[in-house]
C-alpha cells in the first residue's frame, strides 16, 4: 500500500525509466565481453532487415522518439548513446551512402548531401560523448582538446562496459573528418576520436567481430603519417578485423579493396576481395543483415566501376 503515497508525478517518472532502461540499457548492464548475438536488443529490428526502404521509412521515426526521450532525461547514459548510435547510422545508410553513387555531373547534390551526412556524424558523435561525460565529467572537453595527455587522462577512467560508447562517439568523428578534413572542428577532435576507438580495441579486442579494428584499418591506411597513418598499423587492424570477422563481413573485405588493392593498383587483390564480399550469405548474420545488404550493393557498384579504380587493368 505504501505506493498509494507516491505522487503521480513520481509513478509517471519511475514508469519513465523503467520504459527508457529497457529501450536503451545503461552501458554497465552491457558487461559482456562477447554479448550473445540472440539475446534481445531493440536495434535489430533495424539492423536485421535487408529492405532499406522500409527501415528508411521508420528510421526517422526511431531516432527523434529516442532523442525525445533524451531531451527528457539528458543525464541518461543508455539515451545518449542510443540517439548518437541513431544519428550515425542515419547518417550513413541513408546520407553518405546514397551520395557516394551520384555522378561527377550531380556535385553540388552530392557535396550537399555530405555536408549534410558530416552534421549528423558530429551530432550523433555528440550526444555519445554525453554517455561518457555523464559518467566522467570533464571527459568530453578532454577529447576535444587535441592534447595527448588530457586525452589519454580522460580514457584511464573508462571501463570495459563504454566500449560501446567509445565506439560511436569515435565512429561519429572519424566520419565526419572523412567528409571534410578541412573543418578546423573536425581537425581538433580527430586525436581524441582515433584514441577513443584505440582504447575500444584495449578494453574489448573482440568487440563487434572487430567492426573498429574496420574503422581503425580504413583510417590508419588513408591518414598521412602526420594525423596518425601508418601502412604497418593499417595492415594490423585489418587482420585482427578478419581474424574477429572470420572472413564472414562483406565490409572488411570491401574495406581491403578499397584502402589496400586501389592505393597499390592491385587489381587482382581487388577482384578477389569483391568477390569475398559478395559471397556472403545475409542470412549467415541475421541481425546484421543490413549491413550485408549496404556492403554488398557498394561490392557491386565498384565492381561495375573498377576501371575507374584500378588504371590499365
Amino acid at each position: 500500500m505504501a505506493v498509494s503515497f507516491l505522487p503521480s508525478c513520481s509513478i509517471k517518472q519511475m514508469a519513465y525509466k523503467s520504459a527508457a532502461n529497457a529501450m536503451a540499457p545503461l552501458p554497465e548492464h552491457k558487461i559482456k565481453i562477447k554479448p550473445d548475438p540472440n539475446a534481445p536488443n531493440p536495434v535489430t529490428a533495424l539492423t536485421g532487415e535487408d529492405d532499406i526502404e522500409i527501415v528508411g521509412e521508420v528510421f526517422p521515426v526511431i531516432l527523434k522518439l529516442y532523442e525525445a526521450m533524451h531531451i527528457q532525461d539528458p543525464k541518461h547514459r543508455g539515451l545518449a548513446l542510443m540517439t548518437g548510435q541513431l544519428y550515425i547510422m542515419y547518417a550513413n545508410v541513408f546520407i553518405e551512402s546514397p551520395a557516394v553513387y551520384l555522378s561527377d555531373n550531380e556535385f553540388d547534390k552530392k557535396n550537399t548531401a555530405f555536408f549534410r551526412a558530416k552534421k549528423f556524424y558530429k551530432r550523433g558523435a555528440k550526444a555519445a560523448l554525453l554517455s561518457l561525460d555523464a559518467a566522467y565529467p570533464g571527459f568530453a572537453e578532454a577529447i576535444h582538446s587535441d592534447n595527448s595527455e588530457k586525452i589519454q587522462t580522460a580514457l584511464l577512467n573508462c571501463k570495459i562496459y563504454d566500449v560501446e560508447a567509445l565506439h560511436w562517439a569515435g565512429a561519429g568523428i572519424l566520419a565526419a573528418f572523412a567528409l571534410d578534413p578541412l573543418d578546423s572542428d573536425n581537425l581538433q577532435s580527430l586525436a581524441g576520436g582515433v584514441a577513443m576507438l584505440e582504447a575500444a580495441t584495449s578494453l574489448n579486442p573482440v568487440y563487434s567481430d572487430g567492426a573498429v579494428w574496420d574503422i581503425l584499418a580504413k583510417f590508419y591506411a588513408a591518414a598521412p603519417d602526420s594525423l596518425g597513418g601508418s601502412p604497418e598499423k593499417a595492415k594490423h587492424a585489418y587482420q585482427k578485423a578478419l581474424e574477429l570477422s572470420e572472413g564472414k563481413t562483406p565490409s572488411i573485405h570491401v574495406t581491403y579493396a578499397v584502402s589496400f588493392c586501389i592505393p597499390q593498383q592491385d587489381g587482382k587483390g581487388f577482384d578477389e576481395a569483391i568477390e569475398k564480399a559478395l559471397s556472403i550469405d545475409p542470412e549467415a548474420q541475421p541481425a546484421n543483415k543490413l549491413q550485408t545488404t549496404l556492403a554488398q550493393k557498394y561490392a557491386r557498384w565498384l565492381k561495375e566501376h573498377k576501371s575507374d579504380f584500378i588504371l590499365g587493368d
